[in-house]
């Protein structure tokens, strides 16, 4: 117990502190030590980091917008997540590209400038193969594209595309052309080396596999909307000036989903000793009279009676009326 101190003793010495006689000992980072914080004054930042979080917002409506439409394309599920909003020089851009890669410029009309869309060989040759009635499984070293690759690639460029615009409806209205495709970042030269870029890095998985996406962003070519790019008026709907603008969008997208329409003949039952029997030539009397209508389902739902007909060499049908309620 001695080697507590005494009333008299915990006076006396925080006594010889306040007076200065004993020096107080700080930890290592020190009571009021300053943090420094690294700037580059030859490279400053032209995108405030309010405008950065708009704008990991805003993509993320355009991986929402691109899992649908990739996985309705390529008739599997396909997730996309941001990994990466970076802001940096264009060189250091090219240099972080693997090669050969898949690159496409894009023009942004009105705005002026253009947009690179990069996606690495990995993801592309996953959805080659998924295409072509494989699994997706990517199991190739890095090599040039083929002729049929690019073609292929050209559809799903197509609708990553429509996805940013959809993304992009919020701030401005823009149409993206794929101007030309490239493979060797190297001859893609869309601004000057030092030109500040913003690139979104996603991650793209189908199925079991994976690859990145990239969209880079020089910021000449978005400084024109900038200013629209702002928190409070992204996170309280201002910028349309009302609800209708946010309407009119979900309504243009729910046009754009596709849904299964099948029109049946008619339906028959037959014993398994007479399926087995069938041969060719044989007939299969329906329960459909030839003079009535036949049954339009929607996603398996009755909708409509149609008559049947053709159009030139294809089959098809002509509405006639819906199915009511209680039919």
């Amino acid at each position: 117990m001695g080697d507590f101190l005494s009333k008299e003793e915990i006076d006396a010495l925080l006594s010889a502190v306040s007076g200065g006689k004993i020096p107080q000992r700080k930890g290592k980072e020190g009571l009021y030590q300053k943090t420094a914080i690294s700037y580059n004054f030859r490279r400053p930042a032209l995108v405030s980091k309010d405008q950065i979080r708009v704008l990991e917002l805003l993509h993320e409506e355009f991986t929402r917008s691109c899992e649908v439409k990739l996985s309705n394309y390529l008739r599997t599920t396909v997730e996309v997540e941001i990994i990466a909003i970076e802001q940096l020089t264009y060189t250091e851009f090219i240099a972080s590209l693997s090669e050969p890669t898949y690159l496409g410029v894009l023009d942004a009309r009105p705005l002026s400038g253009q947009i690179i869309l990069e996606i690495n060989p990995f993801l592309v040759f996953s959805i080659v193969d998924k295409l072509l009635g494989g699994s997706g499984k990517n199991s190739q070293e890095p090599r040039e594209f083929t002729r049929i690759e690019h073609t292929i690639m050209g559809k799903v460029t197509a609708l990553v595309m429509e996805a940013l615009q959809d993304a992009w409806e919020h701030v401005i209205s823009f149409q993206l052309t794929l101007k030309t495709r490239e493979s060797n970042p190297q001859f893609v030269q869309i601004v000057s080396g030092g030109e500040l870029v913003i690139n979104m890095s996603v991650k793209v998985n189908i199925g079991e596999n994976s690859g990145v996406m990239n969209v880079c962003y020089p910021v000449a070519t978005l400084k024109p909307v900038l200013p629209r790019l702002n928190p409070q008026q992204w996170i309280f709907g201002e910028k349309k000036g009302d609800d209708e603008r946010g309407s009119s969008i979900l309504q243009k997208k729910l046009l754009d989903t596709q849904i299964e329409v099948v029109v049946e003949l008619g339906r028959a039952e037959v014993s398994i000793l007479d399926f087995l029997r069938l041969a060719v030539g044989d007939v299969i009397c329906l329960n459909q009279p030839v003079n009535q209508d036949l049954v339009v389902k929607v996603q398996g739902f009755p909708k409509f009676y149609a008559s049947p007909g053709r159009v030139g060499r294809k089959k098809a049908v002509q509405i006639t009326s819906h199915i009511k309620k209680e039919d």
